[in-house]
């Protein structure tokens, strides 16, 4: 398979699950300001997830245009980390409707962390198969620790828990230089 066929895959599938967080938004109940602010853990919750997909999104587009070739390995690791993303609309829409409870946290928090793994487990996929050393830098080993710790801890303090992701991700704006082949 060629990667322009896996790029525009991945494209088609972060398109659809934007497209769905933003379906799952539900109108304020009246035409009052009050009514649109009770709706503002949902519409957080939705920014949060749309930044966090967007910030892939460019990433995965870095990612890949330093790969000459890919193989079945990387194919199947993209198709994992689609998997994990295609679940944002659903525990976006769960954390948004309870934002301090620690199920729907946890859940939200840990495909955040299953999403980290499986792109930076793509990303070391590509640099092997391109023959380029894997080194993760600090952002990434950062980046892993922090959603974990925001999986198991933000039950507990929730608060904390979203600026930290919030951070963490806002991060990944600027990404990493690319690294030169060898």
């Amino acid at each position: 398979m060629e990667k322009n066929r896996l790029e525009a895959f991945s494209d088609g599938v972060l398109a659809i699950i934007i497209t769905i967080m933003i379906l799952e938004l539900k109108q304020p109940v009246s035409d009052r300001l009050h009514d649109i602010l009770a709706l503002g853990p949902t519409l957080l919750a939705y920014l949060l997830s749309f930044m966090f997909i967007a910030i892939y999104w460019v990433n995965h587009h870095l990612t890949f245009q330093m790969a000459k070739q890919i193989n079945v390995k990387i194919l199947w690791c993209n198709i994992a980390w689609m998997f994990v993303m295609s679940f944002i609309p659903f525990t976006t829409a769960w954390v948004g409707t309870y934002p301090k409870s620690w199920a729907p946290l946890s859940v939200y928090f840990l495909d955040m962390t299953l999403a980290c793994i499986t792109f930076h487990l793509m990303y070391c996929l590509i640099l092997r198969e391109n023959g380029q050393k894997i080194k993760l830098g600090a952002r990434s080993i950062i980046s892993l620790f922090t959603y974990t710790a925001a999986t198991v801890l933000g039950g507990f303090c929730p608060i904390a828990a979203y600026i930290a992701i919030a951070v963490v991700s806002c991060w990944w704006i600027f990404p990493e230089k690319k690294r030169k082949s060898k």
